[in-house]
């Protein structure tokens, strides 16, 4: 059983050994045919980078039943410009090819160039060199100058260039001359705005005489001076050399005042009070003092007689009588009738009776009134006596004197706007009566009364508060006592005005505007909402007149060189584009902006149809395609929608083994196109040839093996067990 089953083994191994060999190596299968054939492989050709391959043929009808690939066996090196060498196929790789790094040997200059060198990185020997363009002259924007000239300088190097002399303008009057000191002028260069002054001479004084004024009772003169019309000094000589702040003055004399008393009216004529006269300027003045002048005297009417009936009177004891007249109290005249038109002497008599005394008590005196000692009076006669006998007769009462006023002055007050005022006045310190005379010969009840004026109110108009300054409210001013009033009627008195505080700065940020090529821009400032100043800083401390300018740059051109149309793509004309603003420009000087460069219009291709031609054994066919004899490009339709490379058009030559390999290609279409560029079909129905193997055949042979030994062994036991 061992031996049997060992011997099973063997064969199988045989069998596996030996099927390479038959299967792989030598044959294939042919559709042609239609059976398995031995077959003949050509030598090795180069097929890609990666592969090399051969094709093999059927030995009975020459058909192509076979290509087999496998990978290139290089040898060698590859360097820059040559590849390795495949050892079956004879094929070379792609060279590394250069890998070229650059550094700059020598910088450029202003007015030189300079060199890049490239040397490769896979061979340090591979080197070449191209220049670097001159940088050309970055001349600076900013002039330079001197007294005489300007420039610009090469911000790279020390060249300079547009120099040229200063261009002043007519200049500015900066600082205007006086009388006495000079002035200033600055001229401006109208190129590089240099500045550079010159001196205005002093003008010196116009001088007007002002005559000598002498002085009056109340106003000062002066001396003889002289008035600069320009510079309104003062000088007290003609040449202008003794400055003065004032003229000379010539004190007021004051009044030279002489008092004319008071005169009484009389009973017919009118009499004034007191006034004094200035024997100066003859001016009249109701005070000693001068301070209020007037036209005339204060007149004082007449009084007309102020008669004073004296009853009849009858005969005394002694004396006659008289019958009843009137007697005026102030001129003392006598009259006969109330009317005080018939004057006379005396009275008219009548014959005396004798005394009928009566005692009288001691009066004591007061301030305008006598007292009197006891005395006796006759009733009839009305006689007086010192003594109750009636023996000593007497005019009066002995008088015991009045004491006088003891007056006291109280001065005049003005009238007010609101408080009435009184003339002058005099008051007894003992009887309290009033007076208007200091001689206390003038009773009165009240002092005179002077009526208050009322306030002449002038209106103030409201002022608004400002940023940094306080307003007010309307109000009033009295002109005369220079009170204020909230009102117009003047009801409400106050002591300032309503005041209306200041708002302070409403401040807006203005950022700051950077330059522009053409435009001046400007630093970053504050501007006031109300009062629309301008402030350099955020606390609105530091005013200005306007922003802090930021010069514009000027353009900094860079050339775009004209592009040629292409046959899809548009080109488009040479133009300057501005690395600052992005700006461009048709132009060199940049005065001409554009919003795009002028472009020139694609040609669109010039196609030309190639016609397909088929490969022979000896030379390449191609399929149909176009080509653009402008642009060099291929495109598989009329209408240029898909381009293709060259090598898409190649047909590949036909193999020259055997001839009939182009008839049966040519019987055979249909099998013919089923070829693919890796494997043939055949390879897909039977064992493949070269280096790779059908599992699947090894598989079922090796289960073909197995089950043999194992029925063999099988049917041996079975025999054994029978």
């Amino acid at each position: 059983m061992k031996k049997g089953f060992l011997s099973v083994l063997l064969t199988v191994g045989m069998m596996l050994i030996m099927l390479p060999t038959t299967a792989y190596a030598d044959s294939s299968y042919c559709d042609i045919c239609g059976k398995w054939v031995d077959v003949n492989y050509s030598n090795y050709e180069y097929f890609d980078a990666l592969f090399h391959q051969r094709s093999g043929y059927c030995q009975e009808c020459g058909s192509l039943v076979a290509k087999q690939r496998s990978e290139h066996n290089w040898s060698g090196t590859a360097t820059c410009t040559s590849g390795q060498t495949c050892t079956v196929c004879g094929g070379t790789s792609n060279p590394l090819g250069h890998n070229y790094e650059s550094s700059v040997t020598t910088e450029p200059t202003c007015t030189t160039d300079g060199v890049r060198t490239y040397v490769c990185k896979n061979d340090s020997s591979h080197t070449y060199t191209e220049p670097i363009p001159a940088v050309a002259h970055d001349w600076s924007s900013n002039w330079i100058s001197d007294e005489n000239n300007h420039w610009h300088k090469c911000n790279a190097c020390t060249e300079t260039t547009a120099v040229g002399k200063h261009i002043w303008n007519s200049g500015v009057i900066t600082t205007s001359p006086t009388c006495t000191t000079a002035g200033e002028k600055t001229y401006t260069c109208s190129a590089c705005e240099r500045k550079k002054t010159e001196i205005i001479s002093a003008t010196g004084h116009n001088l007007e005489k002002v005559e000598k004024k002498d002085a009056g009772c109340t106003e000062d003169g002066h001396e003889t001076y002289w008035r600069c019309q320009t510079c309104k000094k003062l000088f007290s000589d003609a040449a202008g050399t003794v400055e003065i702040s004032n003229p000379t003055a010539i004190k007021a004399t004051g009044h030279n005042l002489k008092k004319v008393e008071k005169k009484d009216a009389g009973c017919t004529k009118d009499g004034y009070e007191a006034y004094w006269r200035c024997q100066t300027c003859k001016k009249l003045f109701s005070d000693a003092a001068g301070t209020a002048e007037i036209i005339n005297p204060i007149e004082i009417k007449a009084t007309g007689h102020d008669l004073k009936a004296v009853k009849r009177k009858e005969a005394g004891c002694t004396k006659d009588g008289y019958e009843a007249y009137w007697r005026c109290q102030t001129c003392k005249k006598l009259f006969s009738d109330a009317a005080g038109t018939v004057e006379i002497i005396n009275p008219i008599e009548i014959k005396a009776t004798g005394h009928d005394l009566k005692a009288v008590k001691r009066k004591e005196a007061g301030c305008t009134e006598a007292g009197y000692e006891a005395y006796w009076r006759c009733q009839t006669c009305k006689k007086l006596f010192s003594d109750e006998a009636g023996t000593v007769e007497i005019i009066n009462p002995t008088a015991i004197k009045a004491t006088g006023h003891d007056l006291k002055t109280v001065k005049r007050k003005e009238a007010g706007c609101t408080k009435d005022g009184y003339e002058a006045y005099w008051r007894c310190q003992t009887c309290k009566k009033l007076f208007s005379d200091a001689a206390g010969t003038v009773e009165i009840s009240n002092p005179t009364a002077i009526k208050a004026t009322g306030h002449n109110l002038e209106k103030v108009e409201k002022k608004d508060a400002g940023c940094t300054e306080d307003g007010h409210e309307t109000y009033w001013r009295c002109q005369t006592c220079k009170k204020l009033f909230s009102d117009k009627a003047g009801t409400v008195e106050i002591s300032n005005p309503t005041a209306i505080k200041a708002t302070g700065h409403n401040l807006e940020k203005v950022e700051k505007k950077d330059a522009g090529c053409t435009k001046d821009g400007y630093e970053t400032y504050w501007k006031c909402n109300t009062c629309k100043k301008l402030f350099s800083d955020e606390a609105g401390t530091v005013e200005i007149s306007n922003p802090t300018a930021i010069k514009a740059t000027g353009h900094n051109l860079e050339k775009v060189e004209k592009k040629d149309a292409g046959c899809t793509e548009d080109g488009y004309e040479t133009y300057w584009k501005c690395s600052t603003c992005k700006k461009l420009f048709s132009d060199e000087a940049g005065t001409v902006e554009i919003s795009n460069p002028t472009a020139i219009k694609a040609t669109g291709h010039n196609l030309k149809k190639v016609e397909k031609k088929d490969a022979t054994a000896t030379e390449e066919g191609n399929s149909t395609y176009w080509f653009c004899d402008k642009c060099n490009k291929y495109f598989s339709d009329a209408k240029a929608e898909t381009e293709i490379k060259k090598e898409d058009t190649v047909l590949a030559k036909l193999s020259t083994v055997n001839k009939k390999e182009t008839e049966a290609s040519s019987a055979k279409t249909a099998n013919a196109t089923k070829v693919t560029s890796t494997t043939d079909k055949t390879t897909k129905s039977s064992p493949k040839t070269g280096d790779s193997t059908d599992v699947q055949l090894y598989v079922i042979l090796m289960l073909v093996s197995i089950g043999a030994a194992a029925g063999a062994g099988a049917k041996r036991k079975l025999k054994t067990q029978r």
